[in-house]
Order: structure tokens, then C-alpha cells, then sequence
């Protein structure tokens, strides 16, 4: 499915309980005061996003902001039309790094296209001056990859790196001097002790507790998306209701793999069949006629370790 894991919230739905905005907003005052100081202080806010198509091959693909994964399609079929913002993949202004992962569509062996002058697949890095103002919502581009041509019989495989200039008025260590993770012995079961750890919150439905791990995440993420204290509140409520849904089964992390990004300074647990988050529950929606739903909500979270910390922390 499509996904910006680290760059946007749960995927769920979102009931109406406005019980919990309150509570939310109490404790996210501090992360929304440091975001709103900052935003405020800013003369300019430009947004950035990263707009793609597969086209007619309908590949599978991934697509990666300074090796982190802003969307994806996996296991879906068919084309594909979007776009994702990646401002909290950009730590500072200055080069940053594209990069893309294309697989056959599901069911196929091979990428292929229709005609000998047609591209799998096509992405530009857009942004808006300013995303505060609304009167201007027009997108500038700012990088487009050439197209990719590939030969008549099609590819297994193609992965392609890119770099693209991006200016923002924010500057956030994030995992930059983090310790390099891939060095690290034991990092699979640190990095299973902290997901058992969420999970069990996610069981008990202590939100509170979370919120407390993920804060620097939050403030760094309100920031980077210039929101303003109301949206910031909505955004908080929002986890909320998907961390503490009553009707939800928290599912078991077997089956999962822990996966690098950041150059080796974040890791993730994740499913390996689509690549989501191994974080995640399950609720079943029973209609009138008796036929039963599921929809998934996963939770995306990115580790780092500080250079002077042994100890895993979210970050994204």
C-alpha cells in the first residue's frame, strides 16, 4: 500500500471521540510550544514533496529520501498515481539524496512497458514557497529523474540514485551523528525488546507512555511541517484514537525483519511481505449482510541510538 511512513501519521481511520483532544492536547503542550516557536520564527516555510507515477507497468516500487522510506506500493497491483511530503526527511538545507526501487507488478517477473519510448515509472521533487500561504498553492519543481529505459524483454530489477538541492529554515541533528547501527552485535534483539516493549503499551492502551518515547520525534515532525498548535492537537488526538482503539487485536511480532535505513543509523521492524511496520493491530468490520472486513493500522517507527547513548530511541 501506499505509505510515507516516517514523514506522516498512523494508517487508520479516524473516529469522532473529541473526548480525547483535551487530555491530547495537555500532553503535547510542550511539543507544540517548541514546533510554534520556531514556525513562527520563520520568514519562509517551503514544503517539499516527492510526486510519482508507475505509468502503465504497473511496478511495485519504493521510494527513499536520504534513505528513508517516504512511499511505497507492495503487493498492489496496477497504476499509481501520487505524491508524498518529505520535509522530515530533510535535516538541513543542502544536497539531499533520492533514490528508487522498482519491482515487477504483482503477478509478473519482469518490469515492462507498453511502447519503446514509455518509462516505468516517473517522479519529481516538488515544493510550495511558503505552506502557510494558501492564497499561492502552486508547486514548483525542483528535480525530475530522466527517464528510465529499459529493453524490450524488461527488467528483474531497477534501483537508481539521485541528488536534489532543497532550502529550509529549520536545522535538526536527527540521527546524523547517530552510532552506526549495522556495527552493533546485538542489535536484533535490542531492537526486539523495544518493539516488545511498544507493543505491550499498544495492549494496554497506554498512549501516555508512548507519546513520552516518541516526543522528540513529534516536536522535530511539527516543526519540519510548520503546523500550528490546533493542527498539532488534531495530529496528537489522531494517534491517540489509533493507539487506544478499543477494537483493535494487536498482532504478534513473528514472521518480521529488521531493516536498516538513514545510512545505516535507523532501523525498523517490519513485515517483510509488505514492508510496513510489524507494529501494528486489526480490527474486523462486520456489514448487515454478515460479511466481515479487516483493515490494519500500522505504526511506523524509526530507532536511532545518540552518539553518546547505548540505548534506542524514535526519532522518526
Amino acid at each position: 500500500m501506499i505509505t510515507a511512513a516516517s514523514c506522516l501519521g498512523y494508517s487508520c481511520s479516524q473516529n469522532n471521540n473529541k473526548k480525547s483532544i483535551p487530555q491530547a492536547k495537555k500532553e503535547n503542550n510542550m511539543a507544540s510550544s517548541q514546533a510554534d516557536q520556531k514556525v513562527n520564527s520563520f520568514s519562509t516555510r517551503p514544503y517539499y514533496s516527492v510526486d510519482f507515477d508507475n505509468g502503465d507497468s504497473g511496478c511495485q516500487f519504493e521510494i527513499f529520501v536520504n534513505d528513508i522510506p517516504v512511499a511505497k506500493k507492495i503487493g498492489i497491483s496496477g497504476a499509481m498515481t501520487s505524491s508524498a511530503p518529505i520535509n522530515s526527511c530533510i535535516l538541513k538545507s543542502g544536497k539531499q539524496k533520492l533514490k528508487i526501487k522498482l519491482y515487477p507488478n504483482v503477478g509478473k517477473d519482469r518490469i515492462t512497458v507498453s511502447g519503446k519510448n514509455s518509462s516505468p515509472f516517473s517522479l519529481a521533487v516538488s515544493y510550495r514557497k511558503d505552506a502557510w500561504n494558501h492564497s499561492d498553492i502552486s508547486e514548483v519543481s525542483v528535480f525530475k529523474i530522466p527517464a528510465i529505459v529499459i529493453p524490450e524483454s524488461g527488467l528483474p530489477y531497477f534501483e537508481k540514485e539521485f541528488e536534489f538541492e532543497a532550502e529550509v529554515p529549520y536545522q535538526f541533528e536527527g540521527w546524523a551523528d547517530s552510532k552506526d547501527l549495522t556495527k552493533i552485535p546485538d542489535i536484533d534483539e535490542k531492537v526486539m525488546s523495544k518493539y516488545e516493549e511498544i507493543r505491550k503499551l499498544l495492549t494496554a492502551k497506554n498512549y501516555t507512555a508512548f507519546a513520552a518515547m516518541k516526543h522528540r520525534k513529534d516536536t522535530e515532525m511539527n516543526t519540519s511541517f510548520y503546523l500550528k498548535p490546533n493542527e498539532i492537537t488534531e495530529g496528537d488526538a489522531f494517534d491517540r484514537e489509533a493507539f487506544t482503539e478499543k477494537n483493535a487485536e494487536v498482532q504478534p511480532l513473528t514472521n518480521t525483519k529488521v531493516t536498516f535505513y538513514g545510512d545505516g543509523r535507523l532501523v525498523s521492524l517490519e513485515d517483510p511481505k509488505d514492508k510496513g511496520s510489524a507494529l501494528r493491530t486489526k480490527i474486523k468490520h462486520v456489514s448487515a449482510d454478515g460479511k466481515v472486513k479487516e483493515e490494519v493500522i500500522k505504526f511506523p517507527i524509526l530507532f536511532h541510538i545518540p552518539k553518546n547513548s547505548d540505548k534506542l530511541e524514535i526519532i522518526r
